[in-house]
């Protein structure tokens, strides 16, 4: 509770003619209670003017800090103080040195107060060659390498072993007034991307605006600069949760188009009393468990959170250990193509399997090996274990599939892990491009430039390379200007969001038709049901992965699984080309019907009836429809198309014409008319999309352009219309709109 001098006092101070202020401390402020005559007469304060708003207001901005500090420290920790420092003149012509020296007083109440006296030495000149001019500025020279030190040179906080100092002061100023102190550690995310989009400059100045509204939120002396974009701060428990919402709602306006979201970690004293470098560790601790949210937000630590220390100091502890005992096995999931069910590739995961501890899904030791840059020895024995396997699949005679290894930013600063990668594959005799590497998003945001060449040196060498959690962060289309990605591997959320609303199936169509259009490779992740398998054949997603089709499997079980459908499971490698072709169309887009002259095609399907049938010879099956054209086929020809097997059967002219014979055999790309028996007239066209140079089969996409009812006139502006439309989309990259 905060106790003020009685009037008496106060004014038996004003009248002392030497320069002499009480001052007393609450937190890191410093308050004037009264101020002696002399001082006033010092500084050229008015007899009726307050001094008692900033003591430091006419500091030398050099001194300010070393200034704030020895006071502070003085205010709890008693003894006596003695400063010198430059204060500007009355006539602010210039500067004055004053000498301050003071000690503390318990008063009749039991306040505790500072007495502080002042000697006014006499004008600073740099060049003054006096004595005690001389001594005075290599006091003050003495004092400003003492700031140095102590301060962030880019934000002007204090360092982080100063503010330790300082946010121990704080911690008991708080108890001293029945408060409970709280420790924050602060990470202002997406500063790396920032500065490579806007460049480092423009970084620094962001920096330094987060750093002015930490420092109006908390106090200058209450906050620091850890390094590069995070902070800590100390404060008081009570209204914090409002202060950071504040500060949160102040930074997105500071902010504007470019999102930085503030991740916050707490440690609340009241949890356990504990030095403040662990307190530190703690808040930490809370903050990188928020890692993957781009909204700001804070955590407090818990003692969960706690287990999770000694479960980390555990990992680190015992990885090489577990490594020489195998105790992480390497575990595959196959990934599917989405136009044969086969298995295309497979991706290594790491499963740690501990005597004491059980088993340990990746989530409980990965993000402890990354962030003590030891997880380049698991991802180089995960890679030699792909490597040991494929050499035994080779033995007995299985397909073998690419397999895709994850990698982390801290591989890239342990080791050349380009080179590394490479000379183990090359001394197996795997071919390189049967290894895929998964990069995520969040590594090409923390260094662009350092690992977009790394990508390159990759792909230069033959090694395919897939953006793993594409749309998990907002950089993601960036990033695709900059980088040709081989494959992009969208994350699992939008599996999440595909059946809540219709939104979600629309920004998937739009980003696979995206990526359909840069030529890259898709795959979706996360897939559960069959209505999602379905929809994203649909769409051109060219590989599916998820537990609808199978969890991770072990070596072993994988094996089984292979040995026994080695030739039905697992995709010939040789067919792989032509497949990617097939699973290249687009059968999803309804942006073509959404024209008035369409209106016979728009009213009885949301979307261009189209499919892709493959042909040997007299027989042919439907390999992929979207579910305007098994409607229109179960409309005419009274067939769903969906309880038709995979395999080949015998056509007639409701499956095969002439004019698609001619396709296959010629190449050509043709429109056509086709009687229906109700009598409609369905205008159609076909072109061949690839053929399997392993079976021979031949892949035809077919469209339903329009469809004349009984007795309709043709209207010649719906066929110029879809020439237009195809003119220049075959072939290359295949699209149908």
């Amino acid at each position: 509770m905060k106790k003020e001098l009685s009037y008496e006092q106060i004014r038996m101070i004003e009248k002392i003619h030497q320069p002499i202020v009480i001052c007393r401390s609450y937190t890191q402020d410093v308050e004037i209670l009264a101020a002696s005559e002399g001082f006033r007469e010092m500084f050229g304060v008015a007899g009726d003017e307050k001094v008692y708003e900033n003591i430091y207001k006419d500091v030398h901005p050099e001194d300010t800090p070393g200034l704030k500090n020895a006071a502070l420290r003085f205010m709890a920790e008693g003894g006596l103080i003695q400063e010198i420092y430059r204060c500007r003149k009355k006539d602010g012509s210039g500067y004055r040195v004053i000498r301050l020296y003071g000690e503390l007083l318990d008063i009749e109440d039991g306040t505790r107060v500072a007495l502080l006296c002042l000697t006014d030495e006499g004008d600073y000149h740099e060049g003054n060659v006096t004595e005690l001019n001389q001594a005075f500025s290599q006091s003050i020279r003495d004092k400003q390498v003492e700031n140095t030190v102590r301060y962030d040179f880019l934000t002007g906080l204090p360092n982080l072993s100063y503010f330790f100092e300082l946010a121990e002061i704080e911690r008991r100023f708080v108890l001293d007034q029945d408060g409970l102190p709280a420790l924050l550690y602060i990470d202002l995310s997406g500063m790396k991307f920032y500065n490579h989009k806007y460049g480092f400059a423009e970084g620094d100045k962001m920096l330094r605006r987060f750093t002015m509204l930490l420092s109006r939120t908390f106090g200058p002396e209450r906050c620091c600069h850890v390094s590069a974009d995070r902070f800590a701060a100390v404060a008081e428990e009570k209204g914090l949760e409002e202060r950071l919402g504040r500060l949160f709602e102040e930074w997105q306006q500071i902010c504007e188009d470019g999102h930085l979201p503030v991740r916050v970690g707490i440690y609340l004293n009241r949890t356990e009393d504990v030095p403040v470098g662990m307190a530190y560790d703690r808040a930490k601790i809370a903050c990188d468990t928020l890692k993957g949210l781009y909204a700001s937000s804070f955590k407090f630590f818990s003692s969960e959170l706690n287990e999770g220390l000694e479960n980390k100091q555990y990992i680190l502890e015992t990885l090489d250990e577990a490594l020489s005992k195998n105790w992480i096995h390497v575990y595959y999931q196959p990934i599917m193509r989405a136009v044969n069910g086969k298995v295309c590739d497979e991706e290594a995961l790491a499963r740690w399997i501990d005597p004491v501890k059980g088993f340990l899904s990746p989530a409980e030791f990965i993000p402890y090996l990354e962030d003590a840059g030891l997880i380049y020895k698991l991802d180089l024995y995960v890679l030699e274990n792909v490597l040991k396997h494929i050499r035994i699949k080779e033995e007995k005679g299985c397909y073998i599939v690419p397999h895709s290894i994850n990698l982390s930013r801290s591989d890239f600063d342990a080791c050349d892990m380009v080179e590394e990668i490479r000379q183990r594959v090359d001394a197996a005799g795997v071919p390189r491009d049967r290894i895929s590497i998964e990069i995520t998003e969040s590594i090409i945001g923390s260094d662009f430039e350092f690992i977009k060449t790394q990508i390159e040196r990759f792909q230069a060498l033959g090694f395919p390379v897939w953006m793993d959690d594409f749309g998990s962060g907002y950089s993601s289309l960036d990033v695709l200007q900059s980088i040709r990605f081989d494959l992009l591997k969208f994350d699992m959320s939008f599996m999440r969001r595909l059946d809540e609303n219709e939104d979600g199936r629309i920004i998937l169509t739009e980003l696979v038709k995206m990526a359909l259009a840069l030529g890259i490779d898709t795959i979706c992740e996360g897939v559960e049901t069959e209505d999602q398998a379905r929809f994203l054949q649909e769409i051109g997603c060219s590989k599916l992965q998820g537990f609808y089709f199978s969890r991770p499997r072990s070596f072993e079980e994988t094996m089984r699984y292979h040995m026994e459908q080695k030739f039905v499971g697992y995709e010939n490698p040789e067919e792989s080309a032509y497949y990617k072709l097939v699973c290249g169309v687009n059968l999803y887009d309804v942006d073509v019907i959404a024209r008035d002259e369409q209106a016979s095609i728009k009213n009885a399907y949301s979307t261009l009836p189209m499919c892709i049938i493959e042909v040997q010879g007299r027989k042919t099956r439907f390999v992929r429809s979207n579910q305007s054209y098994r409607d229109f086929f179960l409309r005419f020809f009274g067939l769903d198309l969906s309880r038709l097997g995979p395999e080949f059967v015998d056509t007639d002219a409701a499956f095969m014409n002439n004019v698609i014979k001619t396709c296959c055999d010629q190449g050509v790309r043709t429109f056509y008319d086709e009687k229906m028996p109700d009598g409609s007239i369905v205008h159609s066209f076909a072109c061949r999309v690839g053929i399997n140079s392993v079976t021979g089969t031949i892949a035809v996409a077919v469209a339903v352009l329009s469809i004349r009812e009984p007795n309709e006139k043709l209207m010649i502006e719906q066929i110029m219309s879809v020439i237009e439309t195809f003119g220049e989309s075959m072939p290359g990259g295949l699209f149908i709109y």
